[in-house]
């Protein structure tokens, strides 16, 4: 059996992955969804000094004290950058990666940069202007949640998704990664959410297609898969057990 940790993206928690953690440990799995800092149940510690590096340390603290060894890491969104850096820093913990529907970053790249990258330049700027202009609200420095039907979640879902995200820092997408040239690790994923648009992570599935190194697949979702599919995602994270 295997070691999942399942690594949210931004203003969500540990709680988005409810369902997909559930059908993993029914198969015998053992299965960790940490909250970063500021978000989830940690909403009360919200402030707008948390970074990209908080978040990191939130998940290599989890690996560390759980003793986890051969974890297959499941990133969404955001958390793309989270386990990028993690990888890079605990490579030898890590059997394999799955980004889900998420970033994947270079040396040197914050998620706000990746956007005006992935996205017409129109669309990206429209993002950043909200995430900016959100932030700058009272001078909070704390972005407010994207709504849940711009990322095309199923109508019956987007209750439980707008009551449980909070705002979450804008240093956090600000923060580049710092990279290695640790070896990458050896099995990487990428699921593309494929129902939904203006989607930055299709430039990713394109960019990764024809690479080696790893293996592209899609699935007929919204952003939010492990919220709308979360028994098919388990299945398919239980592909690399």
């Amino acid at each position: 059996m295997a070691d999942f940790v399942l690594v949210h993206g931004a203003w969500h928690g540990g709680w988005c992955y409810r369902d997909t953690a559930n059908a993993l440990r029914q198969a015998g799995h053992q299965v960790f969804t940490p909250t970063h800092t500021g978000v989830g149940e940690k909403a009360h510690l919200a402030s707008e000094s948390i970074t990209l590096e908080t978040h990191v340390r939130d998940i290599a603290g989890c690996l560390e004290a759980e003793e986890l060894t051969d974890v297959i890491i499941c990133g969404h969104s955001y958390g793309g950058m989270v386990i990028t850096q993690l990888a890079d820093r605990m490579a030898d913990k890590i059997k394999a990666m799955v980004y889900l529907d998420a970033f994947v970053p270079e040396h040197g790249q914050s998620l706000n940069a990746l956007l005006e990258l992935a996205l017409p330049a129109e669309v990206a700027q429209q993002f950043l202007d909200g995430f900016r202009g959100s932030a700058q609200e009272g001078g909070s420095g704390m972005m407010q949640p994207i709504p849940a039907e711009m990322f095309g979640i199923l109508e019956k879902n987007r209750p439980w998704v707008e009551r449980r995200c909070v705002p979450q820092s804008l240093a956090t997408f600000e923060m580049p990664v710092l990279l290695s040239d640790t070896a990458p690790v050896a099995e990487r994923v990428y699921i593309l959410a494929d129902s939904w648009d203006p989607s930055p992570f299709r430039y990713f599935a394109e960019k990764y297609s024809s690479d080696p190194g790893w293996t592209v697949t899609k699935m007929p979702s919204s952003h939010d898969v492990m919220v709308d599919m979360p028994k098919e995602l388990a299945d398919e994270l239980m592909k690399l057990a």
